[in-house]
């Protein structure tokens, strides 16, 4: 899947796209911060478990894609397809099964499939938006870089809260320069909601983002914990996560490699 990149300009004034058919490139909007550089800024919003959220504020530098890709509709892969980079996107779900609205899911991204090369500053930024492109699209979001060691180039993450109304979640990929995408994720509806218009999922879905940091809450990072200890029984398999055991050499002087029980 190759990437999309155009003609680009400069700036150094924040930064606002024009209007183009395809909304899923939504504009990149200004926000009140203290100026962080990576080509551009990003603003960082602290929260009360040391989680934090960069948002892309602007860049000097941004490519207007010339054309417009269809959308790519989302199949979950093999996670093997996923790692070996045959396929961009994966997802894990809080419940193991399909995704569906009012749940949590975490997106992998491995670029190694699109050949996107990552920004020296940033990595990655996840732009997406529910039922349509403009709700909550309309920041890029900086992805959680997950280092699989010096074999395996790192993968990026991201973390969605699905609002209760949403169909579907559209969303796109940048290096602050080109972009991957648009793709769309469907999620489950309720059983009871199943014969309803999108109008209701878009009206219901509007009122549930219209609330101060709604957005925030449904698109966030994933947490970067490093193991350093874990039960050799309950590794994980999947996700690009490592456990790093701390052996420490020496000998015990009551062992005795002869002895029986």
């Amino acid at each position: 899947m190759a990437a999309t990149s155009g003609a680009s300009f400069h700036s150094s004034s924040p930064l606002l796209l024009p209007p183009r058919s395809n909304p899923s490139f939504a504009q990149w909007n200004s926000l009140p911060s203290a100026p962080d550089s990576f080509g551009g800024a990003y603003s960082l919003r602290h929260h009360t478990n040391q989680r934090f959220t960069r948002t892309m504020r602007k860049v000097n530098t941004v490519a207007i894609p010339s054309y417009v890709e269809e959308t790519k509709e989302c199949f979950l892969p093999t996670w093997s397809d996923f790692d070996l980079g045959r396929s961009p996107i994966y997802w894990k779900t809080s419940n193991g099964l399909p995704p569906s609205s009012g749940q949590d899911l975490k997106l992998f991204y491995n670029p190694s499939a699109t050949k996107l090369v990552p920004n020296d500053e940033f990595g990655f930024a996840f732009n997406g938006g529910f039922n349509q492109p403009i709700m909550c699209g309309g920041q890029p979001r900086i992805m959680t870089r997950k280092n699989r060691g010096k074999a395996d180039p790192p993968i990026y993450t991201i973390k969605i809260r699905v609002p209760i109304h949403a169909v579907n979640l559209i969303f796109s990929f940048t290096n602050g320069v080109d972009w991957d995408g648009p793709y769309r994720l469907l999620f489950e509806v309720p059983k009871r909601w199943r014969n309803k218009p999108i109008s209701f999922f878009n009206e219901g879905l509007a009122e549930e983002l219209n609330k101060e940091g709604a957005c925030d809450r449904a698109i966030f990072p994933d947490s970067n914990i490093v193991i350093t200890s874990c039960e050799i029984g309950t590794l994980y398999a999947e996700g690009g996560d490592r456990c790093n055991l701390d052996l420490v050499p020496g000998t015990p002087i009551h062992f005795r490699v002869a002895a029986t029980p």
